[in-house]
């Protein structure tokens, strides 16, 4: 394998986890909404169907966390976007304590933690995915 396809490889596997991170979150903040429009249900359908949304909401955060650690591998094979992704990790650990405090006491502040850190994570995993891009690629013999 010649340094430019191992560049190439690591530039992609950094791609790739930074789009998987952005659509997690996309997900995730679409199943937070509808969550917040239900508000307190009523009635047995609805009950089941909020449920639903919670359990999808509640796995798909730990999957963006096990998702941030892989960017982080990722970025640090490549050698490119490291910074970002720590920060990014930082940011979707805090975003998910924040998401365990709404659920335990309910509190708004903590809500809008977590969409404070949505929006982090998103700049933050949108600037990876640019930052794939800025590989320098090493002459081909």
């Amino acid at each position: 394998m010649t340094a430019s396809t191992a560049a190439g490889s690591a530039s992609e596997s950094l791609r790739r986890r930074s789009r998987e991170a952005l659509s997690a979150l996309a997900v995730q903040f679409l199943l937070g909404m509808a969550a917040n429009l239900i508000g307190e249900p009523e009635g047995t359908f609805v009950v089941v169907v909020d449920t639903i949304i919670l359990i999808l909401h509640i796995l798909i955060a730990i999957g963006l966390v096990v998702v941030a650690v892989r960017l982080l591998l990722a970025a640090r094979k490549a050698g490119v976007g490291e910074r970002l992704a720590v920060w990014g990790l930082v940011v979707i650990i805090i975003t998910f304590l924040a998401g365990v405090g709404t659920m335990i006491t309910g509190s708004d502040w903590a809500s809008y933690v977590m969409a404070t850190g949505f929006l982090a994570a998103a700049a933050l995993y949108g600037a990876t995915f640019i930052a794939s891009y800025r590989l320098t690629q090493a002459p081909q013999v």
